[in-house]
């Protein structure tokens, strides 16, 4: 219930997101093993900011040359003319400051596909992006 009503809200102007503690020891007794399970713990997928599940091949994109403006919630209503996408991400230096890109998953591949056709090239926000798979992924 938590993730369902929790999930892409805001806390004191910032995004939270909160996804199911599946790692293994724990069992939500505050015990915190320090083992690297073949990368479990790093959900990010190399990405850097992208959290949640791993995204299934083809199914995340890169979108580059956001305007400093673009938050999640707008990427993500942007990319939702092209289907059902899970989540939006634009990532932010240490500062807090936008660094000009972001991240979109969509649940279906043929979703992002259909995001490439339609929106690479396209401007957004005042800026013409750059929409391509995640190579990261």
């Amino acid at each position: 219930r938590a993730i369902r009503e929790l999930q892409n809200t805001q806390l004191n102007g910032r995004p939270i997101f909160v996804r199911e503690d599946r790692e293994q020891g724990g069992h939500g007794h505050g015990h915190h093993h320090n083992h690297h399970h073949g990368g479990h713990h790093n959900n990010h997928r190399n990405t850097g900011f992208m959290h949640g599940q791993p995204a299934e091949e083809g199914c995340q994109l890169f979108v580059g040359n956001l305007s400093w403006e673009t938050g999640w919630r707008e990427l993500k209503d942007h990319f939702r003319q092209c289907g059902d996408v899970d989540r939006a991400e634009v990532a932010e230096g240490s500062d807090g400051r936008k660094r000009g890109f972001g991240l979109v998953r969509f649940h279906r591949a043929q979703d992002a596909q259909a995001a490439i056709q339609k929106l690479n090239g396209v401007e957004f926000m005042g800026r013409t992006i750059e929409v391509r798979l995640d190579n990261k992924v």
